[in-house]
């Protein structure tokens, strides 16, 4: 048999999702996939990790090497896991902070607002989406026609959203990693994931060109003894984490639900070591970190009023977690403070508001 000398370039690998009307459910099983996916702007399509059982034994009677007919493979109750990692636009900072948090409120005019605060975020999720909560999606990876693989009941199970100024020219970034309980494998139809498909329909660029930039923050502000001090802000991270895990198997193998035990948001921000963040009384961010304060972090990107694209409010009850250390350069001496969201009386740990023209249950 000849050999081929077909070469396929990693950019000509696409990944999307697409929002799920039943969870867990192939939005097209027949293996000719016309749904129209997102795409996803990462820089390299990775393909999903089945992590699936696959015991080999050394059965009595084999003798000292291990005969194939021993082993068990079990492609049921298992998980499916993909990384993903791209520059935030808009719609796509909206469902992926959806598919982490599970909650969300249309506060009409395109302006959707995402907290963790104890209360409004699912503890578990399985059966009837409505308004597109809770928001799984069918991950979609594609090297070559036919040869796709589809992965149904897509969550986010944790996620980065970093901004610096020396990165990505300023713009921000979200990357984490996609969680799926249905690891049982169909070449057509059924319940589970599909290796053999086929995505025929159309793939739709998220917000192209539309991005929010660490150059258009008009409010960096974070509260010191009582007060908001304006920041000059190098960088900052928050990370979510929801310790998803599958619940249940139906007879086909897939999760009958997903748990979310806790939602965790920690991160950090470097700011600059002067007049307001500094060592004396009234401005001393160190002294009143470690006296374990709770301190509202306020970073706005537009006029923040949360009006048109590419504008969004971040408010977070920031507590400390380690010693803010000092990040020393040619910029001067800027100050790196861990810490993590808590929530303080009815003031949410997280608070994204942002504009996206499309909702959540379009996506």
């Amino acid at each position: 048999m000849a050999i081929s000398t077909t070469v396929v370039p990693i950019s000509d690998v696409k990944l999307g999702i697409k929002g799920e009307t039943t969870f867990g459910t192939l939005l097209d099983s027949d293996g000719t996939n016309t749904t129209a996916f997102r795409q996803l702007p990462v820089a390299q399509a990775t393909k999903p990790t089945f992590n699936i059982t696959r015991e080999s034994r050394l059965l009595s009677g084999r003798g000292t090497v291990k005969n194939a007919a021993d082993t068990v493979i079990t492609n049921k109750n298992g998980t499916v896991a993909c990384p993903f990692d791209f520059i935030a636009t808009p719609e796509l900072l909206l469902q992926h902070l959806v598919m982490a948090t599970q909650t969300y409120n249309a506060d009409g005019s395109d302006v959707y607002t995402v907290e963790v605060d104890g209360s409004n975020n699912n503890t578990s999720v399985g059966g009837t989406i409505s308004s597109g909560l809770p928001h799984s999606v069918n991950l979609a990876y594609f090297p070559a026609a036919s040869e796709g693989i589809c992965v149904p009941g897509c969550v986010v199970s944790d996620m980065s959203i970093s901004g610096d100024y020396g990165t990505n020219g300023g713009n921000l970034s979200i990357s984490g990693n996609y969680f799926s309980g249905f690891s049982n494998i169909f070449s057509s139809s059924g319940t589970g994931s599909l290796l053999e498909d086929n995505f025929t329909g159309t793939w739709v660029e998220p917000d192209a060109g539309v991005f929010f930039n660490m150059g258009s923050l008009s409010t960096k502000q974070l509260e010191v003894d009582g007060a908001n001090q304006d920041m000059i802000l190098k960088s900052f991270n928050f990370n979510i984490e929801n310790g998803v895990n599958r619940v249940g198997s139906d007879s086909k193998g897939g999760a009958e639900a997903y748990a979310f035990p806790e939602y965790i948001v920690t991160g950090d921000i470097t700011l600059k070591y002067d007049g307001e963040f500094g060592l004396a009384a009234s401005q001393n961010v160190v002294q009143s970190f470690m006296d374990g304060n709770t301190c509202t972090l306020a970073l706005k990107f537009g006029d923040g009023t949360v009006s048109s694209v590419s504008e969004m409010n971040i408010l977070a009850e920031i507590q400390y977690t380690g010693d803010p250390t000092q990040d020393i350069s040619e910029n001067g001496i800027f100050w790196t403070i861990p810490f993590e969201c808590v929530q303080n009386s009815s003031t949410e740990a997280f608070k994204v508001s942002l504009f996206s023209d499309t909702a959540i249950a379009a996506m």
